[in-house]
């Protein structure tokens, strides 16, 4: 099919600080889960900025899905199976306040141990999040940490050199559908993407090709368009396969009968929550306010979260060992 490309100026790329690890200032037991960035742990070896009970930890330099999102409630099941009733170590953020950010919650890169004892230091939480496809780098807070650090042996890498997203379906814009709709490509991590060779594949089949050396930039959206009709306005899953045509992401069953100027989109964008807003395509997602509907609800009985996010395993929950060397 013929593809047309509109390629849209980025957003400011995140910016990663610098490092300077102590990867023992702190250590104690996981007794609770809230988020999958977000959990308590009783504090066995203190550092004068905790104290001796228990301690909300924040995982820092990472930015997971929206809680209460598929993606968000897979990291939360993820983490627990990882973490719970385990020994954990803390490097704890040296240019925050106290340590701490502005909910009171330590702000770390978390690690585990080793059988032997010994702290882990090759593959810290945060890190494991990004590359089980959890989490994206970035965060909010300025911290001390460079990300790039996490993966030594491979310079800076942000966990997938493919942190590519469906972050927009139009199926069906107001007027005449022919060769008006169209699909937008996020790019929510701090460098840009070759996605070249690429292709978007329609419910019913239709496959755009994407042109070669096509970037998106950090942080920047490009909307995938074709001639004729190749969306279709009920049950229409968008898949989008790399240049090797392994799955890189999908959206959900998505009903867009309304011949308007709304489209389904992430919420935020790059979030784990579907909602039918204002279209605004190669821009960021209008307010929440502006929104008619969300798919959130159709995902409220799942109870096997692992299997709803990319990079988990269907047959059951991780094992620590996966992690440790």
């Amino acid at each position: 099919m013929t593809m047309k490309l509109i390629l849209l100026l980025a957003l400011a790329a995140l910016a990663a600080p610098s490092s300077g690890a102590a990867p023992d200032e702190a250590s104690g037991v996981v007794v609770a889960v809230l988020f999958g960035d977000v959990f308590e742990v009783q504090i066995v070896r203190a550092d004068p900025r905790t104290g001796s009970g228990i301690e909300t930890v924040k995982l820092a330099a990472i930015n997971l899905s929206g809680n209460g999102s598929v993606e968000g409630k897979a990291a939360e099941e993820f983490i627990e199976s990882l973490l719970m009733d385990r020994t954990v170590w803390l490097d704890i953020d040296d240019k925050s306040s106290g340590g701490r950010d502005p909910l009171g919650r330590l702000i770390c890169v978390v690690y585990l141990e080793n059988p032997d004892g010994q702290i882990n230091l090759t593959h810290p939480v945060n890190r494991i999040l990004v590359d089980e496809g959890f989490a994206l780098v970035g965060g909010s807070e300025v911290t001390e940490f460079d990300p790039a650090a996490w993966w030594p042996d491979e310079g800076r890498r942000y966990a997938a050199e493919r942190i590519v997203l469906i972050n927009e379906v139009e199926a069906n814009p107001d007027g005449s559908d022919e060769g008006n709709e169209w699909v937008e490509l996020y790019n929510p991590g701090p460098e840009d993407v070759d996605i070249g060779g690429w292709t978007v594949t329609s419910a019913g089949g239709s496959v755009v090709s994407i042109s070669p050396r096509i970037i998106i930039p950090a942080c920047g959206f490009i909307v995938v368009a074709s001639d004729g009709y190749w969306l279709r306005n009920s049950q229409e899953m968008v898949i989008l396969r790399d240049d090797k045509g392994e799955e890189v992401d999908r959206t959900p069953a998505l009903d867009d009968d309304g011949n308007d100027d709304y489209s389904w989109s992430r919420y935020p964008d790059g979030g784990g929550e579907w909602v039918y807003i204002v279209a605004s395509p190669g821009s960021p997602v209008p307010s929440r306010d502006l929104s008619e509907e969300s798919l959130n609800d159709e995902y409220d009985d799942d109870d096997n979260w692992l299997t709803a996010s990319r990079g988990c395993s269907s047959c059951g929950l991780w094992d620590i060992s996966d992690f440790l060397i």
